[in-house]
């Protein structure tokens, strides 16, 4: 489920079952709420950060968590963006 790189340093590879079954379920809640997948920058996050955020976001209206999912996909492009430019 959880691959990237970031994503293996937040420890996202570590959750337990119990953790697993509320992202799994708050994926399915989101998505039919907002009809696009939760979108975060995960980099210097936790797991614990990462499914706060899910569990606060998921209470925006539209309008705000369309924009805050934008603002995270800025958010990863600029990091990645820096890593292409230190290499």
């Amino acid at each position: 489920m959880f691959s990237s790189e970031e994503q293996k340093n937040a420890k996202l590879d570590t959750c337990s079952k119990e953790e697993l079954l509320e992202f799994e379920k708050l994926n399915l809640d989101y998505e039919r709420k907002f009809k696009f997948p939760f979108i975060i920058a995960v980099k210097g996050k936790n797991k614990n950060q990462i499914l706060d955020n899910f569990r606060k976001r998921i209470n925006n209206n539209y309008e705000i968590e369309f924009n805050k999912a934008k603002s995270e996909v800025e958010k990863i492009a600029l990091f990645r963006l820096n890593e292409v430019l230190k290499s």
